[in-house]
């Protein structure tokens, strides 16, 4: 019986410590994939850019592709990586 009263003193101080546990560990907003193509919309001349989690490509005809980022990614700044002409 008293094992099975420290189990659930021990669960209620885990429940209990839960949400702020998960304010302090949770990342920073990330960027969404809106912002990496408006900068590729506000940035014509870009052929390549990235956030360095997505690369975006344009290609000849002006059509843009982005990849996917990793789960882990924390994205920067966005550069151009290749101005065309």
């Amino acid at each position: 019986m008293r094992i099975g009263l420290h189990l659930l003193l021990f669960g209620l101080c885990l429940s209990a410590g839960a949400p702020a546990l998960a304010d302090a560990t949770a990342p920073a907003k990330v960027p969404s994939d809106v912002s990496v193509l408006a900068y590729g919309a506000a940035h014509p001349g870009c052929r390549e850019w990235t956030d360095g989690c997505r690369i975006c490509l344009r290609s000849p005809d002006g059509r843009v592709g982005c990849s996917t980022p990793g789960i882990a990614c924390q994205p920067k700044d966005i550069v151009c990586k290749n101005e065309g002409k």
